[in-house]
């Protein structure tokens, strides 16, 4: 089965989150540029909104068409603007995306009112609202109720529209958010002033200009003054409402609104007016006329200079073309060279992870067929110190057996022949005692160390003649268990490792464990041979034993068992006796 390499998924995923994080910033430029140009708004989400469809980022491109319809509202396109608003709706529906959902809904409600759509504004606030709160989104929700309340306001329906814009103006105080707040105490102090509370409505834009100042929100602050002012002067409160005017031409000065500040001179003759101020009126009249004037010239030498820039644009994007035409040979000419620079790179590249991949696979099998020497060496070693132990062993017995033990039978018949020439007497017959035990000894170690019944004997008969010799002489009970022992599919080498194994572990516990009884276990599993060995004695710390000289014993017998093909396990610990387990697997014996 072909699989893909790690590097190209690994480049993939990088160059997906490379993709994703530009349409982002396209999405957030986009944004960005809502109360400054439209253009842009529909230019960047647009990009933003066909980048994520290449790169079917679904999310991405459903927040592309919705940012794309929010442009065209606000450029007035309202026929655009729908499309792209339900071509949104279609893909956050398809991903099942709530957030999204709820924001487009809110905007949505937005529209309608503007296009006086009362019965589709109704049903997609709702649909905000439920949106916004299945997600517990504390952002959106105030917003939603907000766009809910001025649904009801532009209706006329203006206690419902009360009741949503308290409601708005305490999620909004839930999650501390100031401006939010102060627009819907804008909106409720609108619909109070349209039901004639206005005492209620002032002190609802007194606290939204409190607000806005304490957020720094200038153009919201001198905007609440002037409704203040309009209010004083629906109750002819003319003193109030002079001051709340004088403070919106000043502060429209100052934060260069000219539209602001062309009302306030409006509204302010207006309100001298009223009062039979005519010569202040008037003084005021001529400054809105003036200003009016000023500022169509300034918007005719805008749109010169617009003319200008248009024709300068047009010129150059002319003479681009001409450089454009000029670069497209030489572009295709040097595209044909790095597409042959790119060929030979790749050429290379595979060249060398061919390259690569081969000589680490000889790389690999020359380490395992070293490894495998190491280990026929290691094995050959092992068997030679083996080999040399034995005929060592089997050298020291012959000795032994055939100088020492003759010399002493010689001594003995010796001695013999001198009580039969009537020397009979107390020293000579200990004399007989003490040679006949040293002969008994010699052929005991003699045999110890080449017992002859290894070699015509199984392991279980060697053994048990081994058992029969040292229980004569020993204060410790030996109990044994055979299972299916009768033939044992092993060589003598294996049969004398396995002797070898249990009369050094026995040797140890007469010489150490200070035991009263050893159980010895030989069991055949046709695939496995078990043997085990448990005494009760004193038993040991194993691992400190094995850091220490005195563990050379246990060291040869794991040896040995390594040699044949086997393992040993040693369960102990001071105070609870050892056992000794050999296992060795019979399929790996030939």
């Amino acid at each position: 089965m072909y699989r893909i390499p790690l590097t190209v998924l690994f480049i993939a995923f990088i160059s997906l989150n490379i993709s994703a994080q530009t349409t982002r910033q396209l999405l957030d430029s986009a944004r960005a540029n809502k109360t400054k140009d439209f253009a842009k708004v529909i230019a960047y989400s647009t990009k933003a909104y066909e980048k994520a469809k290449a790169d079917k980022q679904t999310k991405l491109e459903a927040e592309g068409a919705f940012v794309r319809g929010l442009g065209n509202y606000l450029s007035g396109k309202y026929d655009e603007c729908l499309r792209w608003y339900f071509e949104s709706e279609r893909l956050y529906t398809s991903v099942k995306d709530t957030s999204g959902l709820a924001e487009l809904y809110s905007d949505m409600t937005i529209f309608y009112l503007r296009v006086k759509k009362f019965k589709e504004a109704d049903e997609v606030s709702k649909k905000a609202i439920q949106y916004a709160a299945a997600i517990n989104n504390k952002r959106q929700l105030p917003t939603a109720v907000n766009n809910r309340g001025l649904m009801f306001l532009d209706s006329e329906k203006l206690d419902s529209a009360i009741v949503y814009f308290k409601n708005s103006y305490e999620l909004y105080k839930n999650i501390n958010d100031k401006l939010g707040m102060s627009y819907a105490l804008d909106y409720q102090a609108s619909a109070l002033s349209g039901k004639n509370e206005l005492d209620a409505a002032l002190r609802a834009l007194g606290e939204s200009k409190q607000l806005r100042a304490g957020v720094g929100d200038k153009v919201g602050e001198v905007l609440a003054i002037t409704n203040m002012g309009e209010i004083y002067l629906k109750q002819n409160r003319f003193k109030e409402a002079t001051q709340n005017f004088l403070q919106t031409v000043s502060g429209a000065k100052a934060l260069k609104y000219t539209e602001l500040e062309l009302y306030g001179y409006e509204i302010l003759g207006q309100t001298y007016a009223a009062q039979g101020l005519f010569k202040q009126a008037y003084g005021y009249q001529k400054q809105h006329l003036e200003l009016k004037e000023k500022a169509m010239d300034a918007k005719h030498n805008k749109d010169i200079e617009e003319l200008q820039t248009r024709y300068e644009t047009v010129k150059k994007e002319q003479q681009n073309k001409l450089l454009t035409a000029q670069s497209k040979e030489q572009q295709a000419e040097l595209s044909r060279n790095q597409i042959g620079i790119y060929a030979l790179i790749a050429t290379i590249v595979f060249t060398a992870i061919i390259f690569y991949l081969v000589y680490n696979r000889y790389r690999v099998k020359q380490q395992a067929r070293f490894r495998e020497a190491m280990l026929e060496e290691e094995h050959l070693r092992a068997r030679g110190i083996m080999d040399a132990e034995e005929n060592e062993r089997q050298r020291l017995a012959r000795e032994l057996h055939d100088g020492i033990g003759q010399l002493l039978c010689s001594a003995r018949r010796q001695l013999e022949f001198a009580q039969l020439d009537g020397a009979n007497n107390a020293d000579d017959n200990a004399a007989l005692q003490m040679l006949d035990d040293s002969i008994k000894e010699v052929r005991d170690l003699s045999h110890s160390m080449m017992p002859p019944y290894i070699l015509n004997k199984n392991l279980r008969e060697a053994i048990e003649e081994f058992i029969c010799r040292i229980n004569n002489k020993e204060l410790v009970n030996i109990y044994t268990e055979w299972v299916n022992t009768d033939v044992i599919a092993i060589d003598k080498t294996t049969t004398l490792m396995l002797y070898r194994s249990v009369q050094e572990i026995i040797s140890n516990v007469f010489k150490h464990a200070r035991a009263k009884n050893i159980h010895i276990e030989l069991v055949n599993h046709d695939t496995e041979l078990t043997l085990m060995i448990v005494d009760d004695g004193i038993g040991f710390d194993k691992e400190t034993l094995f850091k220490t000289s005195k563990g050379l014993g246990l060291k040869n017998i794991e040896s040995r068992i390594a040699y044949i093909g086997g393992s040993l396990d040693i369960d102990t610990m001071p105070g609870k006796g050892v056992t000794y387990v050999i296992e060795l697997p019979l399929l790996s014996v030939a």
